[in-house]
This record gives structure tokens, sequence and C-alpha cells, in this order.
């Protein structure tokens, strides 16, 4: 499945719906995370991957809250996003940026998986919320 979706890059990820962002640091890809729509004025934010010596490092936040940013740039007024419940981290990750849990709103494979939503909508640039 990860080399279909490899493969079919950049897809929905792109202006004026979408973006894919990649962070890099002297020694090369630090991170990677997309933004694709889901709806009119909702986007999902979609394959963030950190590299793990950039793990625990308010990395991740700095990183997402710039994708945070990208979609509001990007016109939507509230941000979804999906994880397991195995991956406990992202979680809490998504709770402390204000992510909330919503009911499924697409047909994920994994049964269980959960779903999360935040409004973009009055919230300055750089700030995640309550978290």
């Amino acid at each position: 499945m990860v080399d279909q979706l490899v493969a079919e890059l950049p897809g929905p990820y792109v202006p004026p719906h979408g973006d894919m962002l990649l962070w890099f640091a002297e020694d090369g890809l630090v991170a990677c995370g997309g933004l694709r729509e889901v709806d009119a004025k909702v986007g999902e934010i979609k394959r963030i991957y950190i590299r793990p010596d950039f793990r625990g490092k308010t990395f991740g936040r700095v990183f997402v809250r710039t994708l945070m940013d990208r979609a509001r740039d990007l016109g939507f007024r509230s941000l979804r996003a999906d994880t397991l419940p195995t991956m406990r981290a992202a979680i809490e990750f998504y709770q402390e940026l204000g992510f909330g849990p919503i009911s499924a709103y697409w047909p994920h494979p994994v049964a269980g998986a959960l779903f999360y939503e935040t409004e973009l909508v009055g919230l300055p640039p750089g700030d995640p919320g309550s978290g």
C-alpha cells in the first residue's frame, strides 16, 4: 500500500487544494506532511513523518503548526486527521494541538481508527489552540 501511495505522489497534495511540505536539515530530510481537501473549507493532514532523531524536541509541534498555517493559507477553515488507537503519542499530540474527536469521515481500512478535527478560523498563525 505504501508503494502505491508513493507512486501516486503528489496526487491530491498540490495547490490549490492541498500541499506537501518537506523539511530539511543539513543531513537530509527531517519531516514531511501533506494537506489535502476533504470538502470545501475542510482539509486533512496526512502522511506526517518526523525522523526519530527529531522527535521529542518540540520539532513536531513546530512542523505541524507550519502545516496548520499552510492549511489556513489554502483557505481551509478546519483541519482533520486520523490515527490508530495504538499510536498513543500521535493521539496525545493531536489533542495538545487542539484536535478533538469526531465521527469517521471516510471508511478507514483499519478497524478502530480514530478521527480528529480542529478549527483553524480565529486562531492566529502559529497558535495550535489550547495546547
